[in-house]
C-alpha cells in the first residue's frame, strides 16, 4: 500500500527582506496572510557568518516567543544570495570551504537540534577552470561531496535534522539534473546513512536545455555550413572542443569524422550536459524526486527564466507552473516508487511547498503582500487545509 507524503503550504521570508526583518514583524504578517508555516532565509538577519552569538541567540528566542504567540512554526531554514552568489563548498582554497562547514552549517544544526526542522541550502559553484579541466572538476566535487557529508554526518548524531541540497539550473551547480540529483544523495548517503535530500524548486528547470548534448544531425549541418565557434547556437562543452571545432571546419577530413572526433571530444565533458529531455520538464522532475524533496520551492515561471515570481493571474496566464499539475505529479511520485534501496533514504513521510518569491526594491510594501496573498490564494483553493495527504488533495480535482 502507497503511503502519501502530508503536505504544508509556508512562505519563505525571503520576500521581507530588508522591509520585515524581525520575526516579531514577519510571523504576524504571514499569519494574517493564511499561512501557519514559515521558511527562515539566512538572507534576512540572521546569517550565521556575520552575525555575533549574542544576537543569534537573542533571535531564536524572540523567534520561539513569536512563534507561540502567534500559534506558527518556522519548519525550515534556507540559504540565500549572500553564500549562494559564492564558490563555496568548491572554494579552490579548501580551507574556506571548511569555515563554512564549521562556522556557518554546523552552527546552524545546533541550533535546529531537536526543533523539528529542516535545513535547506545551496553553498557551492565550480569556477570555470574547474569546469573545464575534467579531474579536477571531480576532485573538486569530491571535496563538496565531503562538506554536505559532515553536515549530515553531525545532523545524525544531533537531532536528525533533514539536510536539502537545492537543485540548479547549470554545469558549475551540480546536481542539476535528475540524474546527478540522486547520485548526489546516494553517495552521501551511503556514507552517512543520515538525513540528505534534494530539494526541487520548480523554477530552477530553465539551463538545462540550453546545456543538452547536440545529436549528430545537428552537428552535421553547423560543420557543413561551417559555422564558427562564435556563432554557434549549439553547446559543445569544453574550450577544448570549441578549438578543435574551429580547427575542423577547414579540415579536409570527412563530415563524419569530423563528427566522430567532436563526439569523442564532448564525451571527456559528460558532466557538462543535461543528459535527457526530461532534465528540461518540471513536472518530469516532480515525478522522479518528490520523495526526496521535503522543501519544494514554488515559483511562476515562464521556462526562460528563474524571477521567483508570484502567482498573480497575470503571471500565470503566461506561466508554466500550474497547481493542479505540481500536485498531480508529486503523487504519480509515489505511485511509481520503488521498494526502499539501500542507496536511497527512505521517501519522505511530509512535503513543505514553499513559497520562494522575491521582491523588487523598488516595489510598495503594499506591491509585495498583495504579490504573496495573491500566490497563497490560488494554492489554498488546492490544499484546503495543511497536512493533508497527496491523495486526499488530488482526489478533489
Amino acid at each position: 500500500m502507497v503511503k502519501y507524503p502530508k503536505i504544508y503550504l509556508g512562505v519563505d521570508n525571503c520576500f521581507a527582506i530588508k522591509r520585515w526583518i524581525e520575526p516579531e514583524d514577519w510571523i504576524p504578517l504571514i499569519k494574517n496572510m493564511g499561512i501557519n508555516i514559515g521558511e527562515a532565509s539566512f538572507d534576512n538577519e540572521i546569517d550565521f557568518l556575520y552575525s555575533p552569538s549574542w544576537y543569534i541567540n537573542q533571535w531564536f528566542e524572540r523567534l520561539t516567543r513569536a512563534e507561540n504567540k502567534n500559534n506558527f512554526t518556522v519548519r525550515a531554514f534556507y540559504t540565500g544570495y549572500q553564500s549562494y552568489r559564492t564558490a563555496g563548498f568548491a572554494h579552490p582554497e579548501p580551507r574556506m570551504a571548511d569555515n563554512l562547514v564549521l562556522n556557518f552549517f554546523l552552527p546552524v544544526l545546533k541550533k535546529l537540534e531537536e526543533t523539528n526542522k529542516f535545513l535547506g541550502l545551496s553553498v557551492h559553484t565550480y569556477p570555470e577552470k574547474v569546469l573545464q579541466d575534467p579531474q579536477r572538476f571531480f576532485d573538486v566535487q569530491t571535496q563538496v561531496i565531503n562538506c554536505y557529508t559532515k553536515l549530515v554526518e553531525y545532523s545524525k548524531k544531533h537531532g536528525n535534522t533533514p539536510v536539502c541540497i537545492e537543485q540548479m539550473y547549470t554545469p558549475a551547480q551540480t546536481p542539476w539534473t535528475i540524474k546527478t540529483n540522486y547520485e548526489f544523495i546516494e553517495k552521501i548517503y551511503e556514507k552517512t546513512h543520515g538525513p540528505i535530500y534534494t530539494s526541487i524548486d520548480v523554477g530552477h528547470i530553465i539551463g538545462q536545455k540550453k546545456y543538452s548534448k547536440p545529436t549528430s544531425e545537428v552537428l552535421r549541418k553547423n560543420l557543413k555550413e561551417k559555422v564558427t565557434s562564435k556563432n554557434l547556437n549549439i553547446w559543445l562543452g569544453g574550450n577544448y572542443v570549441y578549438n578543435l571545432w574551429d580547427n575542423l571546419l577547414d579540415s579536409k577530413e570527412s563530415i563524419v569524422n569530423k563528427i566522430d572526433k567532436v563526439q569523442r571530444a564532448m564525451k571527456e565533458y559528460d558532466y557538462l550536459f543535461s543528459e535527457t529531455p526530461e532534465n528540461y520538464n518540471p513536472y518530469e522532475w516532480l515525478e522522479k524526486l518528490s520523495p526526496y524533496s521535503p522543501i519544494i520551492h514554488l515559483q511562476q515561471t515562464d521556462g526562460v527564466s528563474s524571477p521567483h515570481a508570484p502567482f498573480t493571474k497575470e503571471n500565470n496566464k503566461k506561466g508554466i507552473i500550474e497547481g493542479k499539475r505540481v500536485l498531480k505529479s508529486i503523487k504519480a511520485s509515489y505511485d511509481k516508487l520503488e521498494p526502499f534501496s539501500d542507496k536511497m533514504p527512505p521517501a519522505t513521510k511530509e512535503i513543505l511547498l514553499n513559497f520562494e518569491i522575491f521582491s523588487s526594491n523598488t516595489m510598495t510594501s503594499y506591491e509585495v503582500i498583495n504579490n504573496v496573498q495573491q500566490s497563497i490564494d490560488y494554492w489554498r483553493k488546492l490544499i484546503p487545509y495543511d497536512g493533508m495527504t497527496i491523495d486526499q488533495i488530488v482526489s478533489q480535482f
